[in-house]
């Protein structure tokens, strides 16, 4: 209860100040067809245009400009945490759990190879996502972040450093370590990323390079056993405040334990063909004065190189591996997780008959290697060529470890290998239409007879003096199904079987309303073959054709100190036993925004979101997949509430953000999806710092 003046009172506090000062906010447009340079300093670094950041378009080696990452000054306080990452988030509680996003259109379109690390979607570095840079002074950017807990603390410390040896050479550094206690029992994740990366950007001869490693490890605890003590606490109180999140029961009291890793080595290689060209420029300011006062004509010439084509060879490998493992037996696995399809035996103490237990120790592996060539030609090497043309041919090896039944050691290695043919157009330097197009076929091996092919197209219009951008994309894909999801050897669950190949057809469209920071988005997919995952944790396939459909808004504005952010999706399956979804998710944030001496930014604000009751899905530690359920729906209850103060001084950035103040006004569900609620209430910082000048 104590909780409420408070808030109230910092409210009425910075608001007298908050009118007084009031920083200008420029709305940015990131679907505007404009030069990267004039992303404004809400979205990039004020570094400016010293530091570039350069992403990597797959199979044909060619790099993008993008925004430099965590620069979203706002966002501060939940950059790292699982509700940035969609708008409705199911996940264990503990931050760098297994999640799956409550969107249909924002979880992957594909099963994974690998699919124990499904839950770990956009938390594990792959060659599309990880950045490049090119910068004119040394940069040292470092996150650090923790809870005010003593036994459940959160520690979170990662940083990014690049340096560049000469105007073409770009050496540099990422790493990410976390370790979180855990609200509840067994829910302790400790995790540790790093990627070592380089690149090499001359005229006729460009290369990216990185080696990267992906540690996750997270105890299991399997749910609560009684939401009652969510729903409820005050049964359970024995005259104290309160209930502590380690006072709830969890289904595994013992120490079981679910490791990832994922090593990796990616090199890109392009050889640019081409020719150097010389223009002539006007004398400006202090030159043409001079070309004047000498009574002479002065040419000042620009030599640069202009690219027609290019051919490239990437090369990707990637070693991922699983291990789910305990301490030692128990009969409470079979109580959460049923009869054991493996067992071992042991002789009882003193002799007698060889008694059967079950001992999870389960262990998966797939090694993969790629190989792209492909030849480009290159867009705007004439004024006459708006688009550009790629081709490439692309070549995957990959083997398979599954441990057998009687060793319970890896077996035979499984090796199986595709190839691919691929082509891409695309227009991205266009000042009123930009497009491209992608389309990839198998035609040897495994996916044999798999096809891809997606495509988008943006452009950009005034219309009754207002701005207007439309952006419409499809993706078609009749994919091979996921090798492990199709084969899993384990204590719980050991499955070899014959998946079909998954079809999906997409369409998408927006309509953004820059000058009202509006934007609208349809969206359908038809699935069919569609995998899911029954309540005994094995997949299945649905071979009618399944619809999905989803409507989104998103609305960002401001009055005075006041601002908005508000977005709202509505989702709907034609099967919602094998596909449920929340029909309704919202989420806002309001907040006032003040200056404090003309130089230090305050945003100090609520965050909130919310979606209709549904059956959620169960998350399965035995093969980390989220499973259907039929038990209990989640959600329809009151809103997650983040209460949050972000400060910006120069170059530094620090929050305080007060997670689930929805506990000081309600005792209503937490939960986040079946059996696994969100944390309760609690204080964290964090600080985010450029260190260079």
């Amino acid at each position: 209860m104590t909780i409420r003046p408070f808030l109230l009172s910092v409210l009425l506090l910075v608001s007298a100040a908050a009118w007084a000062q009031r920083p200008e906010r420029n709305n940015y447009n990131p679907y505007e067809v404009r030069d990267i340079e004039e992303i404004p300093d809400e979205i990039k670094m004020v570094r400016g245009d010293k530091l570039r950041a350069y992403r990597i378009t797959p199979s044909v080696a060619r790099a993008t400009r993008v925004e430099m990452p965590d620069t979203l000054t706002h966002y501060t306080f939940e950059y790292i945490s699982p509700e940035f990452r969609s708008l409705g988030v199911s996940y264990q509680g503990n931050m760098n759990h297994a999640w799956q996003s409550k969107l249909f259109f924002d979880r992957a379109r594909r099963v994974g190879d690998f699919f124990y690390t499904d839950g770990y979607y956009r938390m594990l570095y792959t060659p599309d996502e990880v950045r490049f840079y090119d910068t004119k002074t040394p940069f040292t950017f470092v996150r650090y972040q923790r809870n005010f807990k003593t036994n459940e603390s959160e520690d979170v410390v990662a940083g990014d450093f690049g340096v560049n040896m000469g105007k073409a050479l770009n050496l540099g550094a990422n790493f990410d370590y976390r370790n979180a206690q855990g609200f509840y029992t067994n829910s302790r994740s400790k995790d540790a990323r790093y990627r070592l990366f380089g690149s090499y950007r001359a005229d006729r001869y460009e290369l990216y390079a990185y080696i990267a490693n992906d540690y996750y490890k997270q105890e299991e605890n399997g749910g609560i056993t009684n939401a009652d003590y969510i729903l409820n606490p005050d049964r359970y109180t024995n005259g104290r405040t309160k209930v502590s999140a380690k006072d709830v029961p969890v289904q595994i009291t013992e120490r079981l334990t679910n490791r990832i890793r994922s090593g990796h080595a990616y090199l890109a290689q392009t050889f640019r063909l081409g020719h150097y060209t010389t223009v002539q420029r006007k004398p400006t300011g202090k030159e043409h004065q001079d070309t004047e006062l000498l009574g002479d004509t002065l040419s000042l010439d620009s030599t640069y190189f202009v690219p027609v084509g290019g051919l490239s060879l990437t090369t990707y490998y990637n070693v991922q591996s699983r291990r789910l493992q305990t301490q030692g037996e128990n009969d409470l696995w079979k109580n959460v997780f049923g009869e054991p399809v493996v067992t071992q035996t042991r002789v009882p103490d003193g002799g007698g008959t060889p008694v059967a237990y079950a001992f999870p120790n389960d262990t998966a592996q797939l090694t993969t290697l790629h190989n792209t060539l492909a030849l480009s030609l290159m867009e705007g090497f004439r004024p006459w060529v708006k688009f550009g043309l790629s081709a490439y041919l692309r070549q995957e090896q990959n083997w398979a470890k599954l441990p057998n039944a009687t060793t319970h050691l890896y077996g035979a290695t499984e090796r199986f290998s595709s190839t691919f043919i691929g082509g891409l157009i695309e227009r991205r330097e266009g000042t009123g239409l930009n497009f491209s197009g992608r389309g990839e076929l198998g035609i040897l091996g495994s996916d044999l007879g798999a096809f891809k092919i997606e495509g988008n197209l943006l452009t950009t219009f005034r219309l009754f003096n207002r701005q207007f951008a439309l952006e419409a994309d499809t993706y078609i894909d009749n994919a091979r199904p996921s090798y492990f999801a199709a084969h899993h050897h384990g204590t719980y669950g050991w499955w070899d079987k014959d998946l079909k190949f998954t079809r999906r057809i997409e369409l998408g469209g927006k309509v953004h309303l820059t000058s009202w920071g509006t934007q609208l988005e349809a969206r359908t997919a038809s699935l069919q073959n569609y995998i899911y995952y029954g309540a005994k944790g094995e997949p299945s396939q649905l071979t009618d054709l399944m619809q999905v459909l989803s409507l989104r808004a998103k609305q960002v504005g401001s009055v005075g100190v006041l601002n908005w952010e508000l977005e709202a999706a509505y989702q709907t399956s034609t099967n919602e036993s094998v596909l449920p979804l929340p029909r309704l998710a919202v989420a806002a944030d309001i907040y006032v925004r003040f200056l404090v001496a003309k130089v230090m930014r305050i945003d100090l604000g609520v965050k909130g979101y919310w979606h209709s009751a549904y059956y959620a899905p169960y998350y399965l530690p035995t093969t980390q997949q989220f499973i259907l359920q039929s038990e209990g729906k989640v959600g329809g209850e009151a809103p997650l509430l983040n209460a949050y103060a972000n400060f910006r001084l120069k170059r530094a950035r620090f929050f305080l953000q007060m997670y689930n103040v929805t506990e000081a006004f309600t005792t209503g569900s937490r939960l986040s999806m079946h059996k696994y609620p969100y944390n309760p209430m609690y204080l964290a910082g964090g600080v985010v710092v450029d260190l260079n000048n």
